[in-house]
């Protein structure tokens, strides 16, 4: 049987780089539009694209960061739900195993 490549760890960095992603995306996009648009030559900004920017940027917002939080308390979940499953010889013979490489 094919074991699942979904670890505590793997999920764990995913969500802390979603998290890390959406509130980077939150404070730097918003700025960095206005900045951009406002570099073509002092000429008025186009009220229509701002606003679907800033739409955009808000749905992404408000889906990655809280995504990214609860894939951090998943992982946290799984890896205690799998020291639960696991038998305590197993346990124990893992940490003989890891033992034995240091």
């Amino acid at each position: 049987m094919d074991e699942s490549k979904l670890r505590p760890k793997v999920v764990l960095w995913w969500g802390i780089g979603l998290a890390i992603g959406g509130l980077l995306l939150a404070i730097l996009v918003p700025n960095l539009s206005y900045t951009l648009l406002n570099m073509q030559g002092g000429a008025t900004v186009d009220q229509g694209l701002m606003l679907l920017l800033d739409v955009c940027t808000r749905i992404i917002m408000q889906a990655i960061a809280p995504l990214g939080i609860a894939l951090i308390g998943a992982s946290v979940v799984m890896a205690y739900v799998g020291r639960l499953l696991t038998p305590a010889r197993e346990r124990v013979a893992v940490a003989d195993a890891v033992a034995d490489e240091h």
